[in-house]
């Protein structure tokens, strides 16, 4: 043997020979071998718990995308009305336009004429009469503004009760969702 390496005196653990390992092992106790579903008991539905945590995810998963469904549904609703309350408004702000256009137009021929009527005034009683005409062009310029107003707020309600309709359901609606 050269003189730089030294015998060992005992052999390595893994320098054993096969009897001794036989006896070694056969010494050791014995550890049970596990059972595929992790040394628990069988459960009575027969699904083991990866089996059971796969199905209890599937429902999680199906539950989303009921969610996401019913969500989307319901931004679907809103926007449809967001876009009928804006094609309603549309139309009603011509038909408001036109309204508007004829009452000023109206207002403006009837206050031309009360202002040739004054220059024409040459007696008391043109005066008088001059009054009661004037009196009478402005109730009825007052009326028409009026009702183009009134008609302004009514054409606004009548385009948003579809706004309004869905936003009280889509409360409700996702309440539904969330709720299943």
């Amino acid at each position: 043997m050269p003189a730089d390496t030294i015998a060992p005196s005992r052999p390595a653990p893994s320098q054993t020979t096969a009897p001794d390992a036989v006896a070694a092992q056969a010494a050791a106790p014995q550890k049970p071998r596990p059972q595929s579903n992790g040394g628990a008991r069988p459960r009575p539905d027969g699904l083991d718990r990866s089996e059971e945590g796969a199905a209890t995810f599937v429902q999680a998963s199906d539950g989303l995308k009921r969610m996401g469904a019913a969500c989307m549904a319901v931004g679907s609703d809103n926007i449809a009305a967001l876009t009928e309350a804006g094609a309603l408004a549309g139309r009603l702000m011509t038909d408001m336009t036109r309204s508007y256009i004829d009452a000023v137009s109206y207002a403006a021929v009837t206050y031309a004429g009360l202002g040739r009527d004054c220059l024409t005034c040459r007696t008391p009683a043109d005066v008088v009469e001059f009054q009661k005409k004037a009196l009478e062009g402005f109730t009825e310029t007052y009326e028409a503004s009026s009702k183009v107003y009134s008609n302004l707020f009514e054409a606004f309600s009548t385009a948003f009760e579809p706004l309004m309709a869905r936003a009280a359901d889509g409360p409700e609606r996702m309440f539904r969702a969330f709720a299943d």
